[in-house]
This record gives structure tokens, C-alpha cells and sequence, in this order.
């Protein structure tokens, strides 16, 4: 049973790995490589096939799926920044040391581009390699035009096999994240069920969030893309069903981030039930685990199974004792919170059917109209990005000084393929230190992996044919662990380099012994740089972060506000808000995560940190439910008193903004109407229904109001901490 469980796990990475987009773009990157090599070499020579082999390789980098316009594009210009950067370098390169300056002067240009987002970091990134192989294949007078040409014809070629097989695989690309957006969801939800139950739920919180993350992560590709298609179009049947399929699994994270995680559940009186409500928890992840697993066809009955176990628990708990008031409180809203997902999974069940379509709309007109980016590029961010305020410029900047600075080491010791220093610098450095560090060690453990095993190689056979085989199908890897784990992609660079050298070298002992010595250098100045020129310290953009978070979770406060008083409305403007919270929290943990390992005196302290991280995600998980709640329930309260709770709770937001942002709180607005809220709440009700709904809203306000106010108590302690970093 062992054997067969690790058979079955082997397959199904072995097949997502198949119809992975970024290994599927490091075949056909190498299938188009081969195809310029054989068909040059049969009408023209090898150098011509290379320098085709270099514009196909400098225009996969910039292969980003997407909208296909915008997919096209960025290809476009890629190749074009890539031709032209070449061209100049090799031309300054021919007017004696005028390249020298030139060098640094283009690095910074080009990597500067980024600015523009994360296309335009592609773009840049294509550049700047396009400057690094310059220098592996020099030209010199009319061979630069020839090269030049060359390179955009492999590009095109690139270009045009992509236009081809695009509908092919971004079907299979936009499949695959809808596969890893359910099996993360189920991944949330399963910890979420634990950490209802921990008796130290705060140490859960770093793997919660870290999940998070990667969730959102996934939305903002499928959201740019449900969004990329053009407002007059809206697309029908089985992609409208994947899209709906989208949207219901971002109401079941919202569902998830909902459950409340208080100390009422460890309370004798209710810790047992709250043990069966999280075990329901667990296998409705454990249900969407397996939507995930089968993709076709698959409808249970597991949803009705669950509905009667929560139904069959809540008629046990109705004739049972009852607890305190909090601990009644508490369950109600599990239960209510565990209904609702279970008629999500429900729904998503009906979706993953491949046999049922939708024959509606994703998005309004008005919600493409609304949310879809600017087509036009602004060009005042450059301007705005023009100082050493900016992360950006710093780090182009940077960049600049320490690749002219590698290639000087590797001219005057006379190293062999010096251009790898440079390689390794422009791979390796990032905008943070953190970023720079983390690359630094993995591309020095990823290289000298890498070497081992071709040295390896190298003394067990000299076959041409053997190394040819495995500098192609390395390639592909390097595409698909990039950005999965960089030690992996930089084991497979290597052994494509040190092999496809191999074959033009006859001492392959000699280029693995440079490879080698090259990039530690590489790295090493990558490193020193990042700690000494300017660095970007994560410590000190976390009060903007925080600043940013508390402005997206007030914001999505008021909106679920005007869910309620505007029943009418449209909920568009409540997604959005709700989305921009999330998105803008996620942020915040991942600055806080590369904080921790900064260097000790430049870290805050991590207490003061995590407690108001963890604080920030509780405010949000019980603004999540009151959206919930707002959304499926005819609520029946006070539209004004209602409404003064809620303008209490964003000031008070606004207050923990206020003194994040200059040091001092604005004074919170006469009590007036909040007494006359508060009075209106614990006061008498019409029906037994609306007494409960008064309840309900009342611990809630009061609960967010304790964890507002005590985020408000830890915020000057991290200010003080903030000015010392």
C-alpha cells in the first residue's frame, strides 16, 4: 500500500510538472533552438544559428502568460530592448574603453524599466542578459548588424511558434492555477481547522499566512486574466464556468479567513463541540482536496453528508447545556460560518463537473470596465521613481556600479568567460538585501551541485552526444523551478552551460573549475553590495505597509457598511475593497518574513512584530465574517446605529494610521452617536430574530474594538523601534 501511495503521488507530480506553463515554455524555448540551429547550419553556418539561438532565448524570458495582447507585447518589446542593448554595447565595445562607461550607464537604464511592473521587469531582465551575452559573443563592425538581424529573427521565430500553441497551453496554464487555487484553499481551511482547536493557536499563524499568500498570489493571475479579456466581450460557456468556479473559491477563502480563532473555544463548556465543528472543517478541506484530484466528472454526495452531520450537531447542541453567552456566541458563528461553506463546496462540486456549463457572464461590463488596468502606459513613474527614496532606483543604481565592478575583476585577473560574474550579478541581485542574500546562497549551492554531478559526468563518458542531450533537456527546469526554488534552477543552468561548453571545449574539467570560481565571485559581490551600497532594509518600509494594510481593511469595513445600507447596489465596490485588504495584508506578511532575517541590528523587534501582524489578521478575519454574515443573512438592525458602529471602528483605524504615519492620533469624534448605537443594541428588539442579530453585532463590535485598541497600544513601541533601525 506504501509502494502504491508513492507510485500514485510520483504520477500526479510527474504529470503536473508536464503540463506546467513554465516547463512547457523551457521545451519549446529548446525545440526552437533546435530548429534554428539545424536549419542554419544547412543554409548558412553555425554562428548565424547561435546568434538566432540567442534571440530566442532573450524572448522566452519575457514569455509571461496573459491577456494576449499584452502576452504579445512584452515578447515585443523584450526583443527589441534586447537587440538594441546588444547593438550598442558591442559598439562602444569596438571604440575602445568607451564601453566601460557605457556598460554601467546601460545596466542602469535598462534595469530601471522595471518600474513600470511586472512585465516590464521581464523586459529588463531580458536586457540586461541581452548586455551579458554581448560580451560572450563579441562582433565587430558590419557583423554587429548581422548579428543584430540574427538575434530579432530568432526572436520572431520564438514569437511566432508562441502565437500558435498559445490557446493550447494557457488553457492548460489557466487550468493548472485553478488546480493549485482549490488545493491551497483546502490547505487553508485544513489549518484553519487546527488552529480552532490549538491550545496555542498563535503559533500557527506564520503557516496561515504564509498559505494566504501564496492564495493570493494565484488571484491576481487569474483575476488579470478573467479581467484582460475586453469589456465588449464576454466570454461564454467553459471558460464562463472556470471563471465562476474563481469566484466561488474566493468566497470560500473569505469564508475561511472568517473563522474565528478567540479564546472561547477552549473554554470547557464549548471545547467539545468546537472540536466537531473543526473536525466538519477538516473534511469539507478534505472534499475540495479531492475536487482538485479529480477533475472530471466528479459529484458526491460528501457535501450531504456534511450538511446533515453540522445539521444533526446543531440539534444535539440546541438540547444539550448551554454555554456562557460568549461561548453561544462563538459557536453560532462557527456554525453559521462552516453552513455556508458547505454550500460553496457544494457549488465548486457542480462547477468541476466538466459536463455542466455556464451560460453567463464572469464579470459585468462595468466590472471589466472598472477593474481592469490603465492600457495606456504612465510615464510619470519614472519621474517619480528618480530618487534615493526609491527602492528601485537604488537598486538600478547598484546594479550598475557592481557590474562594471565584475567585469573590471574579471579583466584584470583574466578569467576565463569573465562575462559569468556579470551573469551571476545581474541574476542575483535584488532590490532588498534579504532578496539578495537568499539568492546569493542559493545560486552558489545550485552551482556547486551542479558542478559535482557534470564533473561527474565528464569522467564517466566524453560523448558528445551525452552532453548535447543533457544541456537540452536541462533547460527546461530552469523555466520551471525559477521561481519555485532557485537552488534547483540554478543546478540545471549549470549543467546546461558547463556542457554546451563542453562541447566546444575539449578541457571540460577547466570550464566546471571557472563556472565555479566565477559565480562565487558573482556572488559574493552581489552580497557585499546588498549589505554596504544603499541597501533596502525591510524594517523601514513596514510602517508604509502597515499604513497601506490599515487603509485596505477600513476601506473594506466600509464597504461591507454600505453592503448593508445600500442593499440595492451592486457588490462590486465590496469585492474590490475586500480583494485590496487582502492583498495589501499579504504584502505586509511577506515585507515582516524577510525582516526576520535581516541582520540582528537592523532587525525590529520580532515580538513587537508578530503580535501586530497576527493583530492586523485578526481584524481582518472579523471583518470577513461581518461580510459574510451581511451578504447571506436579511439582517433587520438600525440602518443609523448600525452605521454609527461601524464609523466608531474606522476612526479608530484611522487613529492607528494617524500614528503610524506622523506619531500622533486625531481625536476620535464626540460619543454621541455611539452611545446612542451602544444603548440601541443592548436595548429591547421587536423579534426574537433581530434581538439575536443585535447580540451578534454588539460582540462583534466589541471584540474589534479590543483588537483595534490594542493594536493601537503596541503601534508606538514599533515606531520608536522603526526610528532606531
Amino acid at each position: 500500500m506504501g509502494v502504491d501511495r508513492i507510485a500514485l503521488v510520483a504520477r500526479r507530480r510527474i504529470i503536473r510538472l508536464l503540463k506546467d506553463y513554465a516547463f512547457s515554455r523551457g521545451v519549446l524555448m529548446v525545440l526552437a533552438i533546435l530548429s534554428v540551429l539545424v536549419l542554419s547550419t544547412a543554409v548558412a553556418d553555425l554562428p548565424t544559428g547561435v546568434s538566432c539561438a540567442v534571440g530566442v532565448f532573450l524572448v522566452s524570458i519575457c514569455d509571461l502568460p496573459g491577456n494576449k495582447l499584452d502576452h504579445l507585447k512584452n515578447m515585443v518589446y523584450g526583443l527589441l530592448l534586447a537587440v538594441v542593448n546588444i547593438v550598442l554595447i558591442q559598439l562602444a565595445h569596438t571604440a575602445g574603453e568607451l564601453h566601460v562607461l557605457a556598460l554601467p550607464l546601460l545596466v542602469f537604464v535598462t534595469a530601471y524599466l522595471s518600474v513600470f511592473g511586472k512585465r516590464a521587469g521581464l523586459v529588463s531582465f531580458s536586457g540586461l542578459l541581452a548586455l551579458v551575452l554581448a560580451y560572450a559573443f563579441p562582433k565587430a563592425g558590419w557583423d554587429i548588424v548581422l548579428s543584430a538581424l540574427y538575434i530579432g529573427l530568432g526572436g520572431l521565430w520564438f514569437i511566432l511558434l508562441n502565437v500558435i500553441v498559445h490557446p493550447f497551453r494557457y488553457k492548460r496554464y489557466r487550468l493548472g492555477l485553478l488546480n493549485d487555487c482549490i488545493q491551497l484553499t483546502a490547505d487553508y481551511l485544513e489549518l484553519k481547522s487546527r488552529q480552532v482547536v490549538a491550545q496555542d493557536p498563535d503559533h500557527l499563524w506564520p503557516e496561515v499566512i504564509r498559505t494566504h499568500n501564496r492564495i493570493n498570489e494565484i488571484r491576481k493571475v487569474l483575476t488579470d486574466y478573467f479581467l484582460g479579456q475586453s469589456p465588449k466581450q464576454d466570454t461564454l460557456g467553459e471558460q464562463s464556468r472556470e471563471g465562476v468556479l474563481y469566484l466561488e473559491l474566493v468566497d470560500l477563502v473569505e469564508l475561511g479567513a472568517a473563522v474565528p480563532v478567540r479564546p472561547e473555544a477552549r473554554q470547557p463548556d464549548t471545547s467539545n463541540t468546537t472540536a466537531e465543528l473543526a473536525g466538519i472543517l477538516e473534511q469539507v478541506a478534505t472534499s475540495l482536496r479531492r475536487v482538485a484530484f479529480k477533475s472530471r466528472n466528479f459529484v458526491s454526495a460528501h457535501p450531504d453528508t456534511l450538511a446533515q452531520r453540522l445539521a444533526s450537531l446543531g440539534e444535539r447542541r440546541a438540547e444539550g447545556p448551554a454555554p456562557d453567552e460568549r461561548g453561544e456566541h462563538y459557536l453560532y458563528i462557527l456554525y453559521d460560518n462552516l453552513e455556508k461553506q458547505i454550500g460553496k463546496l457544494r457549488t465548486i462540486e457542480r462547477l468541476a463537473d466538466t459536463r455542466g456549463l455556464v451560460s453567463h457572464a464572469i464579470f459585468s461590463r462595468e466590472a471589466k470596465s472598472r477593474l481592469r488596468p490603465p492600457a495606456d502606459t504612465d510615464w510619470s513613474v519614472l519621474r517619480e521613481n528618480f530618487s534615493m527614496d526609491s527602492a528601485a532606483f537604488r537598486h538600478s543604481l547598484r546594479l550598475s556600479l557592481v557590474v562594471l565592478l565584475g567585469y573590471l575583476i574579471g579583466r584584470y585577473f583574466s578569467l576565463q568567460n569573465a562575462y559569468w560574474i556579470i551573469l551571476t550579478v545581474v541574476v542575483i541581485m535584488r532590490p532588498t538585501y534579504v532578496q539578495s542574500k537568499d539568492r546569493s546562497v542559493e545560486r552558489t549551492l545550485g552551482t556547486l551541485a551542479g558542478a559535482v554531478v557534470a564533473a561527474g559526468v565528464v569522467w564517466l563518458t566524453d560523448s558528445h552526444l551525452v552532453y548535447a542531450v543533457i544541456g537540452a533537456a536541462a533547460m527546461p527546469f530552469v523555466f520551471t523551478y525559477l521561481d519555485r526554488d532557485y537552488r534547483i534552477s540554478a543546478f540545471f543552468v549549470t549543467l546546461n552551460l558547463v556542457f554546451t561548453y563542453a562541447l566546444l571545449h575539449p578541457d571540460a574539467y577547466t570550464v566546471i573549475a571557472y563556472r565555479v570560481v566565477d559565480t562565487v565571485i558573482g556572488a559574493a559581490l552581489s552580497f557585499v553590495a546588498s549589505r554596504l551600497l544603499w541597501p533596502a532594509w525591510e524594517s523601514r518600509s513596514i510602517p508604509k505597509l502597515m499604513v497601506r494594510a490599515l487603509d485596505g481593511i477600513g476601506n473594506y469595513l466600509r464597504q461591507e457598511s454600505n453592503l448593508y445600507l445600500n442593499r440595492e447596489d451592486d457588490s462590486l465596490a465590496y469585492r474590490i475593497a475586500r480583494r485590496h485588504a487582502f492583498v495589501y495584508l499579504g504584502e505586509l506578511d511577506d515585507s515582516y518574513a524577510r525582516a526576520l532575517r535581516e541582520p540582528v541590528r537592523k532587525r525590529a523587534a520580532t515580538e513587537s512584530l508578530s503580535r501586530i501582524v497576527t493583530c492586523n489578521h485578526q481584524i481582518l478575519s472579523s471583518i470577513a465574517y461581518l461580510g459574510t454574515y451581511l451578504q447571506h443573512h436579511p439582517v433587520s438592525v438600525s440602518h443609523e446605529h448600525f452605521s454609527a458602529l461601524i464609523n466608531d471602528l474606522t476612526h479608530r483605524l484611522e487613529a492607528c494610521r494617524d500614528l503610524l504615519e506622523t506619531g500622533h492620533t486625531r481625536p476620535l469624534p464626540p460619543r454621541t452617536e455611539t452611545d446612542g448605537a451602544l444603548a440601541y443594541f443592548t436595548g429591547p428588539a421587536e423579534s426574537e430574530g433581530q434581538q439575536r442579530e443585535k447580540r451578534l453585532f454588539l460582540r462583534e463590535y466589541r471584540y474589534l474594538r479590543g483588537l483595534i485598541d490594542g493594536l493601537q497600544r503596541e503601534l508606538p513601541g514599533r515606531l520608536a523601534l522603526a526610528r532606531g533601525v
